[in-house]
């Protein structure tokens, strides 16, 4: 019969400074004198806690303050001695319990003044005084816990600092990247300098930048951005930035390069990703005339409301698609709606399929909200019989080519 040996851990799970304070008893380093201090510092320190977040006259306030002081203590005594028990006695005999608890303390402050995220202009989530209650309370503590975060919020630091260098290589203002995630800042330099450029782009310049990849698809089928783009890039943001570098071909590179994306669902699909300077009006109408081929041959080159009226009440009527009717369709068009209404699902249809994305949303407010309410109370008014009244109504809203005067 074969007899099979298990061997059984302890998981000692005492705080850190206990484990010290027992350790440095056992081995001789702390003696009663040292021991009666640390325990008349830690009543001292257990009030000036319970101060901090309450009231010092309450037994359960005072229990927590106890509890909180320890998470403090540990919380230095582990990471300054590395886990060393002979290392954290020493602490313990060398320097005063309160010395601990405020190391503890700074410790947690530290890390609250750190960015929570990768964004410039960062707002905390809660209250130093609600970190440091749930630290140290609600949700204590260990080291490795306060070490992973240290380190996710130090990424977020490095990031940050990295898209400030990059921003002054754009020129780009620091005050840009309030509220954004700052990673866009890193991932549009990367992408400006893969084209030959040397500034932010607005939307119709980002737009023109993804036609031109896309025009001249590289060798190979895939995207690729040389490291030695980077080589100026300081030590301290380089391995940022070739992050992303790579990233941008694994991630982006496929959608920008896939045609059988329309250009304005591609730009949709990774706009979020980039940082797009401000734009006024006229860049704004440049990018969707851009984006959408389909679209622009429909408006011929117009882009105001009465050309884009037009087209709609063309589509709503089964009309050909034009941007400028004459007197006698104007007329057809009346009569169609008179006969069977407007199909608005006509409109809708082509819109969606065809409008720039940025431009969708308003171009079917224009016709649902803006013009059909009005429309179907001024078209289908069969006192007007001569469609005097429809036809003005069509006249103001509508580019209707005036009907030629009869010469007598």
């Amino acid at each position: 019969m074969t007899t099979s040996k298990q061997a059984v851990a302890l998981v000692d799970k005492r705080p850190f400074f206990e484990k010290a304070l027992t350790h440095g008893v056992a081995k001789g380093i702390l003696d009663v004198s040292r021991c009666n201090q640390i325990i008349a510092d830690g009543a001292k320190g257990t009030v000036q806690v319970a101060t901090h977040f309450g009231t010092p006259h309450l037994q359960a306030e005072l229990d927590n303050a106890r509890k909180r002081i320890v998470v403090l203590v540990s919380l230095y005594l582990e990471d300054a001695s590395g886990g060393d028990l002979d290392a954290a006695a020493r602490s313990l005999l060398e320097n005063s319990f309160l010395f601990h608890s405020r190391s503890g303390n700074d410790m947690l402050k530290r890390l609250y003044a750190m960015p929570e995220t990768a964004m410039s202009g960062d707002i905390k989530s809660q209250s130093l005084i609600d970190f440091q209650n749930e630290r140290t309370l609600l949700k204590p503590y260990s080291l490795a816990a306060y070490r992973k975060e240290l380190k996710r919020r130090q990424e977020a630091v490095d990031i940050i600092a990295a898209a400030r260098w990059f921003c002054d290589d754009l020129r780009v203002p620091h005050t840009a990247l309030d509220f954004l995630a700052v990673e866009s800042i890193i991932r549009t330099a990367i992408l400006v300098r893969h084209a030959g450029l040397d500034k932010a782009p607005n939307h119709a310049e980002f737009a023109r930048l993804i036609g031109a990849i896309r025009n001249k698809p590289p060798v190979g089928g895939k995207l690729k951005i040389a490291k030695a783009l980077l080589d100026d890039v300081p030590d301290p943001h380089h391995a940022i930035a070739e992050t992303i570098r790579r990233d941008i071909e694994k991630i982006d590179g496929p959608l920008i390069l896939n045609t059988g994306h329309a250009i304005d669902v591609v730009l949709n699909i990774i706009v979020e990703r980039y940082f797009i300077r401000d734009a006024d009006l006229d860049d704004i109408d440049s990018f969707a005339g851009f984006v959408s081929e389909q679209w622009q041959e429909a408006m011929k080159g117009k882009d105001d409301p009465y050309s884009r009226l037009t087209l709609f009440m063309c589509l709503a009527t089964g009309a050909k698609h034009k941007t400028m009717v004459t007197d006698a369709e104007a007329r057809t068009m009346i009569r169609q709606v008179r006969k069977a209404g407007f199909d608005s699902a006509a409109v809708a249809d082509f819109v969606n399929a065809a409008a720039p994305f940025e431009i969708k949303d308003n171009l079917l407010a224009l016709w649902n909200d803006e013009f059909l309410p009005e429309a179907r109370e001024r078209l289908v008014d069969e006192t007007d019989v001569s469609l005097q009244r429809a036809m003005m109504f069509l006249t103001e809203n509508l580019n209707v080519k005036a009907k030629p005067k009869t010469v007598k």
